[in-house]
Protein backbone atom coordinates (compact mmCIF):
# COMPACT_ATOMS: atom_id res chain seq x y z
CA UNK A 1 0.00 0.00 0.00
CA UNK A 2 3.14 2.67 0.97
CA UNK A 3 3.65 2.19 -2.92
CA UNK A 4 0.87 3.27 -4.43
CA UNK A 5 -1.00 7.22 -4.50
CA UNK A 6 -1.81 8.40 -1.24
CA UNK A 7 -5.47 8.71 -2.85
CA UNK A 8 -6.11 5.35 -3.59
CA UNK A 9 -6.09 4.51 0.87
CA UNK A 10 -8.79 6.95 1.31
CA UNK A 11 -10.83 5.65 -1.34
CA UNK A 12 -9.74 2.04 -0.16
CA UNK A 13 -11.11 2.93 3.10
CA UNK A 14 -14.25 4.67 1.75
CA UNK A 15 -14.70 1.27 -0.29
CA UNK A 16 -14.93 -1.03 2.78
CA UNK A 17 -17.84 1.40 4.97
CA UNK A 18 -19.78 1.29 1.71
CA UNK A 19 -19.67 -2.03 1.30
CA UNK A 20 -20.27 -3.17 4.73
CA UNK A 21 -23.38 -1.33 4.52
CA UNK A 22 -24.05 -2.70 1.43
CA UNK A 23 -23.27 -6.21 2.30
CA UNK A 24 -25.78 -5.99 5.60
CA UNK A 25 -29.01 -4.59 3.81
CA UNK A 26 -28.50 -6.98 1.15
CA UNK A 27 -29.13 -9.98 3.57
CA UNK A 28 -31.32 -7.55 5.73
CA UNK A 29 -33.80 -7.26 3.59
CA UNK A 30 -34.48 -10.63 2.76
CA UNK A 31 -34.74 -11.72 6.49
CA UNK A 32 -36.69 -8.70 7.38
CA UNK A 33 -39.50 -9.67 4.52
CA UNK A 34 -40.04 -13.01 5.57
CA UNK A 35 -40.37 -11.75 9.05
CA UNK A 36 -43.12 -9.32 7.65
CA UNK A 37 -44.86 -12.16 5.87
CA UNK A 38 -44.10 -10.14 2.55
CA UNK A 39 -45.06 -13.07 -0.25
CA UNK A 40 -42.16 -14.58 -2.21
CA UNK A 41 -42.77 -12.96 -5.51
CA UNK A 42 -42.89 -9.09 -3.43
CA UNK A 43 -39.56 -10.06 -1.97
CA UNK A 44 -38.26 -10.69 -5.67
CA UNK A 45 -40.12 -7.54 -6.75
CA UNK A 46 -38.13 -5.70 -4.58
CA UNK A 47 -34.79 -6.80 -5.42
CA UNK A 48 -35.17 -6.87 -9.46
CA UNK A 49 -36.32 -3.09 -8.70
CA UNK A 50 -32.57 -2.57 -7.38
CA UNK A 51 -30.95 -4.03 -10.21
CA UNK A 52 -32.67 -1.96 -12.92
CA UNK A 53 -31.87 0.86 -10.34
CA UNK A 54 -28.23 0.11 -10.62
CA UNK A 55 -29.17 -0.65 -14.88
CA UNK A 56 -29.86 3.05 -15.30
CA UNK A 57 -27.91 4.68 -12.83
CA UNK A 58 -24.38 3.42 -14.50
CA UNK A 59 -25.66 5.14 -17.24
CA UNK A 60 -27.21 7.84 -16.20
CA UNK A 61 -24.86 9.55 -13.69
CA UNK A 62 -21.67 9.19 -15.49
CA UNK A 63 -22.36 13.03 -17.33
CA UNK A 64 -22.95 14.23 -13.40
CA UNK A 65 -19.82 12.66 -12.55
CA UNK A 66 -17.60 14.71 -15.36
CA UNK A 67 -20.09 18.39 -14.83
CA UNK A 68 -20.10 18.35 -10.98
CA UNK A 69 -17.16 15.65 -9.98
CA UNK A 70 -16.21 12.74 -8.67
CA UNK A 71 -16.44 13.91 -4.74
CA UNK A 72 -19.75 15.54 -5.02
CA UNK A 73 -21.70 12.52 -6.60
CA UNK A 74 -19.64 10.64 -4.01
CA UNK A 75 -21.37 12.61 -1.42
CA UNK A 76 -24.74 12.96 -3.28
CA UNK A 77 -25.39 8.98 -3.69
CA UNK A 78 -23.91 8.30 -0.05
CA UNK A 79 -26.77 10.49 1.37
CA UNK A 80 -29.47 9.08 -0.53
CA UNK A 81 -28.38 5.59 0.72
CA UNK A 82 -28.18 6.61 3.88
CA UNK A 83 -31.67 8.17 4.05
CA UNK A 84 -33.52 5.62 2.10
CA UNK A 85 -31.92 2.51 4.27
CA UNK A 86 -33.21 3.87 7.53
CA UNK A 87 -36.79 4.86 5.79
CA UNK A 88 -36.50 0.58 5.61
CA UNK A 89 -37.01 0.73 8.83
CA UNK A 90 -39.21 3.62 9.96
CA UNK A 91 -41.84 2.94 6.93
CA UNK A 92 -42.22 -0.75 6.49
CA UNK A 93 -44.83 -1.39 3.47
CA UNK A 94 -43.36 -3.57 0.74
CA UNK A 95 -44.78 -0.66 -1.91
CA UNK A 96 -42.63 2.11 -0.28
CA UNK A 97 -39.82 -0.23 -0.14
CA UNK A 98 -39.79 -0.78 -3.63
CA UNK A 99 -38.88 2.93 -4.33
CA UNK A 100 -36.17 2.76 -1.58
CA UNK A 101 -34.62 -0.38 -3.44
CA UNK A 102 -35.02 1.42 -6.68
CA UNK A 103 -32.98 4.92 -5.28
CA UNK A 104 -30.93 2.47 -3.38
CA UNK A 105 -29.82 1.18 -7.35
CA UNK A 106 -29.43 4.13 -8.55
CA UNK A 107 -27.12 5.72 -5.70
CA UNK A 108 -25.09 2.36 -5.62
CA UNK A 109 -24.03 2.06 -9.40
CA UNK A 110 -23.05 5.86 -8.84
CA UNK A 111 -20.74 5.36 -5.71
CA UNK A 112 -19.27 2.33 -7.62
CA UNK A 113 -18.79 4.37 -10.89
CA UNK A 114 -16.68 7.14 -8.66
CA UNK A 115 -14.80 4.51 -6.85
CA UNK A 116 -13.66 2.58 -9.90
CA UNK A 117 -13.10 5.73 -12.43
CA UNK A 118 -11.14 7.08 -9.44
CA UNK A 119 -8.84 4.11 -8.42
CA UNK A 120 -8.16 3.63 -12.46
CA UNK A 121 -7.81 7.45 -12.83
CA UNK A 122 -4.96 7.23 -9.94
CA UNK A 123 -3.27 3.53 -10.94
CA UNK A 124 -1.02 3.24 -13.76
CA UNK A 125 -0.14 0.21 -16.21
CA UNK A 126 2.71 -0.75 -14.08
CA UNK A 127 0.39 -0.98 -10.79
CA UNK A 128 -3.34 -1.74 -12.16
CA UNK A 129 -2.59 -5.29 -11.09
CA UNK A 130 -1.89 -5.03 -7.73
CA UNK A 131 -4.33 -2.32 -7.12
CA UNK A 132 -6.84 -4.50 -8.81
CA UNK A 133 -6.19 -7.25 -6.21
CA UNK A 134 -6.75 -5.08 -3.58
CA UNK A 135 -10.20 -3.79 -4.40
CA UNK A 136 -10.90 -6.96 -5.33
CA UNK A 137 -9.84 -8.32 -1.91
CA UNK A 138 -11.23 -5.30 -0.15
CA UNK A 139 -14.89 -5.48 -1.93
CA UNK A 140 -15.29 -9.51 -1.18
CA UNK A 141 -14.11 -9.26 2.48
CA UNK A 142 -16.15 -6.08 3.14
CA UNK A 143 -19.64 -7.61 1.45
CA UNK A 144 -18.87 -10.85 3.12
CA UNK A 145 -18.14 -8.60 6.59
CA UNK A 146 -21.47 -6.80 6.22
CA UNK A 147 -23.31 -9.91 6.00
CA UNK A 148 -21.86 -11.35 9.39
CA UNK A 149 -23.14 -8.22 11.02
CA UNK A 150 -26.58 -9.40 10.62
CA UNK A 151 -25.89 -10.78 14.16
CA UNK A 152 -25.42 -7.23 16.12
CA UNK A 153 -28.77 -6.41 16.68
CA UNK A 154 -32.23 -7.68 16.06
CA UNK A 155 -33.52 -7.93 12.31
CA UNK A 156 -37.11 -7.50 13.22
CA UNK A 157 -36.19 -4.02 14.64
CA UNK A 158 -35.06 -1.16 12.87
CA UNK A 159 -31.55 -1.06 14.69
CA UNK A 160 -29.92 -2.70 11.75
CA UNK A 161 -31.69 -0.50 9.13
CA UNK A 162 -30.08 2.08 11.25
CA UNK A 163 -26.58 0.74 11.52
CA UNK A 164 -26.63 0.46 7.20
CA UNK A 165 -27.19 3.92 7.11
CA UNK A 166 -24.52 5.13 9.69
CA UNK A 167 -22.00 3.14 7.51
CA UNK A 168 -23.44 4.93 4.40
CA UNK A 169 -22.73 7.99 6.22
CA UNK A 170 -19.42 7.39 7.52
CA UNK A 171 -18.10 6.22 4.33
CA UNK A 172 -18.29 10.35 3.43
CA UNK A 173 -15.45 11.03 6.20
CA UNK A 174 -12.40 10.20 4.80
CA UNK A 175 -13.54 12.27 1.71
CA UNK A 176 -14.18 15.01 3.79
CA UNK A 177 -11.60 15.33 6.41
CA UNK A 178 -8.71 15.21 3.75
CA UNK A 179 -7.24 17.45 1.51
CA UNK A 180 -7.81 15.32 -2.15
CA UNK A 181 -8.03 15.81 -5.70
CA UNK A 182 -9.62 13.85 -8.17
CA UNK A 183 -8.32 11.62 -10.51
CA UNK A 184 -4.89 13.06 -12.03
CA UNK A 185 -5.06 10.79 -15.35
CA UNK A 186 -7.22 9.95 -17.73
CA UNK A 187 -6.80 6.84 -20.02
CA UNK A 188 -7.96 8.31 -23.56
CA UNK A 189 -9.30 4.82 -24.92
CA UNK A 190 -10.63 5.41 -28.14
CA UNK A 191 -13.21 2.75 -28.37
CA UNK A 192 -14.18 0.71 -31.24
CA UNK A 193 -17.97 0.14 -31.88
CA UNK A 194 -18.62 -3.45 -32.04
CA UNK A 195 -22.75 -4.80 -33.24
CA UNK A 196 -24.07 -7.01 -30.79
CA UNK A 197 -24.60 -9.52 -33.88
CA UNK A 198 -20.92 -9.65 -34.61
CA UNK A 199 -20.20 -9.46 -30.87
CA UNK A 200 -22.67 -12.57 -30.13
CA UNK A 201 -21.38 -14.35 -33.46
CA UNK A 202 -17.88 -14.16 -32.45
CA UNK A 203 -18.01 -15.36 -28.33
CA UNK A 204 -21.66 -16.23 -27.83
CA UNK A 205 -20.78 -18.53 -25.14
CA UNK A 206 -18.95 -15.38 -23.16
CA UNK A 207 -22.50 -12.98 -23.89
CA UNK A 208 -25.11 -16.28 -22.57
CA UNK A 209 -22.36 -16.68 -19.92
CA UNK A 210 -22.40 -12.80 -18.94
CA UNK A 211 -26.97 -13.05 -18.79
CA UNK A 212 -26.82 -16.06 -17.21
CA UNK A 213 -24.60 -14.82 -14.79
CA UNK A 214 -26.60 -11.77 -13.80
CA UNK A 215 -29.70 -14.20 -13.56
CA UNK A 216 -28.29 -16.47 -10.98
CA UNK A 217 -25.89 -14.47 -8.77
CA UNK A 218 -28.85 -11.47 -7.97
CA UNK A 219 -31.21 -13.98 -7.65
CA UNK A 220 -28.81 -15.48 -4.94
CA UNK A 221 -28.32 -12.71 -3.62
CA UNK A 222 -31.67 -11.38 -3.43
CA UNK A 223 -33.74 -14.38 -2.44
CA UNK A 224 -31.24 -16.57 -0.54
CA UNK A 225 -31.62 -14.46 3.03
CA UNK A 226 -35.26 -14.92 2.68
CA UNK A 227 -35.09 -18.56 1.74
CA UNK A 228 -33.20 -19.11 4.83
CA UNK A 229 -35.87 -17.98 6.65
CA UNK A 230 -38.31 -19.54 5.09
CA UNK A 231 -36.52 -22.92 5.82
CA UNK A 232 -36.12 -22.01 9.43
CA UNK A 233 -32.33 -21.00 9.64
CA UNK A 234 -31.80 -18.58 12.81
CA UNK A 235 -30.62 -15.16 11.90
CA UNK A 236 -27.19 -16.36 13.39
CA UNK A 237 -26.94 -19.19 10.76
CA UNK A 238 -28.64 -17.11 7.80
CA UNK A 239 -25.67 -14.75 8.03
CA UNK A 240 -22.56 -17.22 8.69
CA UNK A 241 -24.13 -18.66 5.35
CA UNK A 242 -24.32 -15.74 3.43
CA UNK A 243 -20.97 -14.30 4.35
CA UNK A 244 -18.61 -17.85 4.22
CA UNK A 245 -20.72 -18.34 0.40
CA UNK A 246 -19.92 -14.83 -0.29
CA UNK A 247 -15.92 -15.01 0.76
CA UNK A 248 -14.92 -18.55 -1.03
CA UNK A 249 -15.64 -16.47 -4.18
CA UNK A 250 -12.30 -15.04 -3.48
CA UNK A 251 -10.33 -18.07 -3.74
CA UNK A 252 -12.60 -19.74 -6.50
CA UNK A 253 -12.02 -16.88 -9.20
CA UNK A 254 -8.33 -17.80 -8.24
CA UNK A 255 -8.32 -20.84 -8.95
CA UNK A 256 -11.01 -21.14 -11.96
CA UNK A 257 -9.11 -18.51 -13.55
CA UNK A 258 -5.73 -20.24 -13.66
CA UNK A 259 -7.12 -23.08 -15.07
CA UNK A 260 -8.76 -21.52 -17.74
CA UNK A 261 -5.67 -19.85 -18.68
CA UNK A 262 -4.24 -23.43 -19.62
CA UNK A 263 -7.60 -25.02 -21.67
CA UNK A 264 -10.73 -23.65 -23.70
CA UNK A 265 -12.66 -21.08 -21.19
CA UNK A 266 -15.92 -22.90 -22.33
CA UNK A 267 -14.66 -26.49 -21.25
CA UNK A 268 -14.23 -24.97 -17.84
CA UNK A 269 -17.36 -22.93 -18.06
CA UNK A 270 -19.49 -26.08 -19.28
CA UNK A 271 -17.92 -27.38 -15.79
CA UNK A 272 -19.10 -24.97 -13.88
CA UNK A 273 -22.64 -25.16 -14.82
CA UNK A 274 -22.77 -28.63 -14.56
CA UNK A 275 -21.26 -28.69 -10.84
CA UNK A 276 -23.97 -25.97 -10.49
CA UNK A 277 -26.48 -27.76 -11.72
CA UNK A 278 -25.71 -30.78 -9.29
CA UNK A 279 -24.92 -28.96 -6.30
CA UNK A 280 -28.25 -27.12 -6.80
CA UNK A 281 -30.24 -30.28 -6.69
CA UNK A 282 -28.00 -31.12 -3.75
CA UNK A 283 -28.60 -28.45 -1.52
CA UNK A 284 -32.71 -28.82 -2.09
CA UNK A 285 -32.03 -32.94 -0.28
CA UNK A 286 -29.68 -31.72 2.08
CA UNK A 287 -30.86 -28.58 4.32
CA UNK A 288 -33.01 -30.51 6.39
CA UNK A 289 -29.94 -33.00 7.57
CA UNK A 290 -27.20 -30.80 8.65
CA UNK A 291 -26.25 -26.94 8.40
CA UNK A 292 -22.48 -27.53 7.55
CA UNK A 293 -23.32 -29.87 5.44
CA UNK A 294 -25.70 -27.65 3.54
CA UNK A 295 -22.90 -24.69 3.59
CA UNK A 296 -20.06 -26.67 1.76
CA UNK A 297 -22.51 -28.04 -1.19
CA UNK A 298 -23.51 -24.69 -1.29
CA UNK A 299 -20.02 -23.19 -1.41
CA UNK A 300 -19.71 -25.64 -4.21
CA UNK A 301 -22.05 -23.76 -5.80
CA UNK A 302 -21.50 -20.19 -4.99
CA UNK A 303 -17.80 -20.85 -5.73
CA UNK A 304 -18.63 -21.48 -9.89
CA UNK A 305 -21.81 -18.94 -9.48
CA UNK A 306 -19.66 -16.16 -8.91
CA UNK A 307 -17.06 -16.60 -11.29
CA UNK A 308 -19.17 -16.87 -14.45
CA UNK A 309 -19.14 -13.16 -15.19
CA UNK A 310 -15.38 -13.28 -14.87
CA UNK A 311 -15.00 -16.12 -17.11
CA UNK A 312 -17.60 -14.76 -19.74
CA UNK A 313 -15.71 -11.71 -19.85
CA UNK A 314 -12.23 -13.14 -20.15
CA UNK A 315 -13.64 -15.51 -22.59
CA UNK A 316 -15.66 -12.99 -24.68
CA UNK A 317 -12.23 -10.41 -24.62
CA UNK A 318 -10.01 -13.06 -26.43
CA UNK A 319 -11.88 -12.57 -29.65
CA UNK A 320 -11.75 -9.28 -29.34
CA UNK A 321 -9.23 -6.58 -30.84
CA UNK A 322 -7.82 -3.92 -28.36
CA UNK A 323 -10.07 -1.07 -29.26
CA UNK A 324 -13.30 -3.08 -29.15
CA UNK A 325 -12.67 -4.28 -25.32
CA UNK A 326 -14.50 -1.27 -24.10
CA UNK A 327 -17.78 -1.41 -26.02
CA UNK A 328 -17.73 -5.13 -26.05
CA UNK A 329 -17.46 -5.45 -22.19
CA UNK A 330 -20.23 -2.74 -21.43
CA UNK A 331 -22.68 -4.54 -23.76
CA UNK A 332 -21.70 -7.93 -21.82
CA UNK A 333 -22.66 -5.02 -18.48
CA UNK A 334 -26.11 -4.99 -20.01
CA UNK A 335 -26.82 -8.13 -20.75
CA UNK A 336 -25.89 -8.86 -16.99
CA UNK A 337 -27.83 -6.10 -15.90
CA UNK A 338 -31.15 -7.48 -17.78
CA UNK A 339 -30.49 -10.30 -16.57
CA UNK A 340 -30.41 -9.25 -12.77
CA UNK A 341 -33.37 -7.20 -13.11
CA UNK A 342 -35.32 -10.84 -14.81
CA UNK A 343 -33.76 -13.26 -11.94
CA UNK A 344 -34.96 -12.46 -8.96
CA UNK A 345 -38.11 -11.83 -9.60
CA UNK A 346 -38.32 -15.22 -11.75
CA UNK A 347 -36.85 -17.02 -8.92
CA UNK A 348 -39.54 -15.61 -6.13
CA UNK A 349 -42.39 -16.79 -8.52
CA UNK A 350 -40.50 -20.18 -8.66
CA UNK A 351 -40.51 -20.34 -5.01
CA UNK A 352 -43.86 -19.32 -4.82
CA UNK A 353 -45.11 -22.07 -7.21
CA UNK A 354 -43.22 -25.09 -5.21
CA UNK A 355 -41.96 -23.52 -1.83
CA UNK A 356 -38.43 -22.52 -0.80
CA UNK A 357 -36.47 -25.24 -2.73
CA UNK A 358 -37.68 -23.41 -5.46
CA UNK A 359 -34.82 -20.58 -5.26
CA UNK A 360 -32.45 -23.65 -6.19
CA UNK A 361 -34.55 -25.19 -8.78
CA UNK A 362 -34.21 -22.09 -10.10
CA UNK A 363 -30.31 -21.94 -10.28
CA UNK A 364 -29.74 -25.33 -10.80
CA UNK A 365 -32.57 -25.15 -14.12
CA UNK A 366 -30.43 -21.92 -15.00
CA UNK A 367 -27.54 -23.52 -14.87
CA UNK A 368 -28.81 -26.42 -16.77
CA UNK A 369 -29.72 -24.42 -20.08
CA UNK A 370 -26.06 -22.49 -19.24
CA UNK A 371 -24.20 -26.24 -19.94
CA UNK A 372 -26.63 -27.45 -22.91
CA UNK A 373 -25.49 -24.11 -24.61
CA UNK A 374 -22.13 -24.59 -24.33
CA UNK A 375 -22.36 -28.30 -25.01
CA UNK A 376 -23.87 -27.21 -28.33
CA UNK A 377 -20.64 -24.67 -29.25
CA UNK A 378 -17.88 -27.14 -28.63
CA UNK A 379 -19.63 -29.65 -30.81
CA UNK A 380 -18.62 -29.24 -34.74
CA UNK A 381 -20.12 -30.91 -37.89
CA UNK A 382 -17.75 -33.00 -39.42
CA UNK A 383 -14.95 -31.28 -41.28
CA UNK A 384 -16.43 -27.98 -39.83
CA UNK A 385 -13.06 -26.30 -39.11
CA UNK A 386 -11.60 -25.87 -35.30
CA UNK A 387 -11.62 -22.50 -33.68
CA UNK A 388 -8.61 -21.84 -32.25
CA UNK A 389 -7.91 -18.40 -30.31
CA UNK A 390 -4.82 -17.20 -28.40
CA UNK A 391 -5.96 -16.60 -24.53
CA UNK A 392 -5.51 -13.16 -22.59
CA UNK A 393 -4.45 -14.44 -18.85
CA UNK A 394 -7.75 -14.21 -16.60
CA UNK A 395 -8.39 -11.42 -14.20
CA UNK A 396 -10.79 -11.70 -11.24
CA UNK A 397 -13.86 -9.33 -11.31
CA UNK A 398 -15.61 -8.25 -8.02
CA UNK A 399 -19.18 -9.00 -7.43
CA UNK A 400 -20.34 -5.48 -7.72
CA UNK A 401 -19.32 -3.00 -11.03
CA UNK A 402 -19.91 -0.40 -13.51
CA UNK A 403 -18.97 -0.65 -16.75
CA UNK A 404 -16.03 1.51 -15.19
CA UNK A 405 -14.30 -1.12 -14.26
CA UNK A 406 -13.27 -2.16 -17.25
CA UNK A 407 -10.46 0.68 -17.27
CA UNK A 408 -8.86 -1.46 -13.85
CA UNK A 409 -7.80 -4.31 -16.17
CA UNK A 410 -4.30 -4.40 -16.52
CA UNK A 411 -4.61 -6.05 -19.78
CA UNK A 412 -6.07 -2.90 -21.33
CA UNK A 413 -3.28 -0.62 -21.97
CA UNK A 414 -4.32 2.97 -23.42
CA UNK A 415 -2.33 2.95 -26.73
CA UNK A 416 -0.26 6.80 -27.00
CA UNK A 417 0.89 7.71 -30.79
CA UNK A 418 4.53 7.86 -31.41
CA UNK A 419 6.10 10.63 -33.76
CA UNK A 420 9.86 10.44 -33.95
CA UNK A 421 10.90 14.11 -35.51
CA UNK A 422 14.20 13.50 -36.51
CA UNK A 423 13.78 10.38 -38.93
CA UNK A 424 10.13 13.31 -40.77
CA UNK A 425 12.94 16.13 -40.89
CA UNK A 426 15.70 13.43 -42.28
CA UNK A 427 12.72 12.20 -44.96
CA UNK A 428 11.44 15.88 -45.76
CA UNK A 429 15.67 16.67 -46.92
CA UNK A 430 15.76 14.25 -48.97
CA UNK A 431 12.66 14.84 -50.65
CA UNK A 432 13.18 18.65 -50.92
CA UNK A 433 16.92 17.53 -52.62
Amino acid sequence: MRSLPATLPILFVCEISFLLGHGLIMTLLGVRMSIEGFPSHMAGLLMSSFSLGFVLGSYLLEKRIRSVGHIRVFAACAGILAVTAMLHGLWVDAWAWLVWRLLGGVATAGMLMVMESWVSGESTNDNRGRVLAIYMIISTLSLAGGQWMLNLADPAGPALFSLVGMLFALALVPLSIVRIHGPRQTHDIQPQKIPLKTLFKRAPVGLVGAFTAGLMVQSFFAMTPFYGQEIGLTTGETARFMAITTMVALFAQWGLGRLSDRIDRRKVILGMAVVMTISGVLVSMLVRIDFWLLVLVACFHTAMLHTLYALSLAHTNDWLEPGEIVAANAKLMIWYGIGSIIGPFSASLVMQAIGPDGLWMFLGGASLALALFVTLRLRRRPGEPIEEVEQEPFVAVPTLETPHFTELDPRLEPTQMEFHFEEAAGTSREEAA
